[in-house]
Formats: C-alpha cells, structure tokens, sequence
C-alpha cells in the first residue's frame, strides 16, 4: 500500500477505527439471518437491532481509544493500544470471517471488508510499525497472542450490552399514556 507511505504514522493509525466502521457496517445487516442460518451454533443467534447496538458500541469505543491513544499517549505505549485494536481485527478476519466462509461454504458478514480491507491493512500497518520502531517483534507477538482472548471478551460484554438496550423497555411516559387511564 505504497499510497500510504506519505500519511504520518499517527494519522494512519485514524484508519484503524475508520475501517473497523465500514467492516462492521458490511457486517450487522447480515448477523441475525447468518446467525440463524448456521449449520454449527458458533455465534450465538443475535437480533440485528442487539448486533448493531453492540458493534455500536465497539465501534465507539474504538475512535475513543484511538483518539486517547494519539491525543493524550501520543507515543509508543498510545500507538499499541490502537495497534491492539488492528491486531484483534486482524484476527477476526482470519476466526471467524475466512474460517466460516471455507467452513460453511456461504457468506459471513463481514468477510468482504475482512478480506479486501482488514488483511492487507494489517500487514502494511504492522510491517511500518516494525519498520519506524514503533513496535518491536516481541510486542507484535503479544499483540497477536492477545488479540484472540480480547476479541471473545469484547465480543461478549458488547453483545451483552446490545442484548440489554435492545430489550430495554421505555419507562418514559407520554402525554398519552398518562390520560389512558383517566
């Protein structure tokens, strides 16, 4: 991705959640029914209102790390929380995305972006990071040693949080509603 090469390294890293947005934007139209259609239970069945409320979520929570992360730690510890993030949509291309869609022989949601954006992405922003030393080999491995386990973990708190505003009922009364009973 040589037409890259120019942007600073701390602006780069602004693609990180900005492609993080578009994969989840291919992806939660597509959750409920690809959830309902697996052959295999390995994604729990999800509304497509809880699945957009949680990469709602993630997606948020990523532009605020990457801000805090350039804003506030503009250095190396800052860079490796954004790199975190690459590094766990890293390997979210690879389980479940690339995995489902050999396995199942159907689309996952997610897997174009996963593929065409996520994949080559990675590899240019881990391969310059090493390049400028702002990541070494050893923090790369963690990184990727990590990024399964923190995946699973954000992917349940999000989804726990989707499940509950997405069946949160409205206690504020209308207008309305406060005449019914009259």
């Amino acid at each position: 991705m040589p037409f890259l090469d120019p942007i600073p390294f701390d602006r780069l890293l602004w693609l990180v959640p900005i492609f993080f947005t578009l994969h989840n934007l291919e992806e939660a139209p597509f959750m409920e029914n690809w959830s309902k259609r697996l052959p295999l239970k390995i994604h729990p069945t999800v509304s497509t209102r809880q699945f957009f409320i949680a990469v709602t979520f993630l997606t948020l929570a990523g532009f605020l790390a990457t801000y805090f992360g350039i804003k506030y730690l503009a250095n190396q510890r800052g860079y490796l929380i954004v790199l975190a993030i690459q590094a766990i949509l890293l390997v979210n291309a690879f389980i479940p995305h690339i995995a489902s869609t050999i396995r199942f022989r159907m689309y996952s949601p997610g897997v174009i972006t996963a593929t065409v954006i996520t994949l080559p992405f990675s590899f240019y922003l881990f391969r310059r990071a090493l390049n400028e030393n702002i990541l070494d080999w050893k923090q790369f491995w963690i990184l990727l040693g990590i990024a399964p386990f923190a995946m699973v973990i954000f992917a349940l708190l999000s989804l726990q949080i989707g499940k509950y505003w997405a069946n949160k009922k409205s206690d504020v009364k209308t207008p309305l509603s406060n005449h019914q009973n009259d």
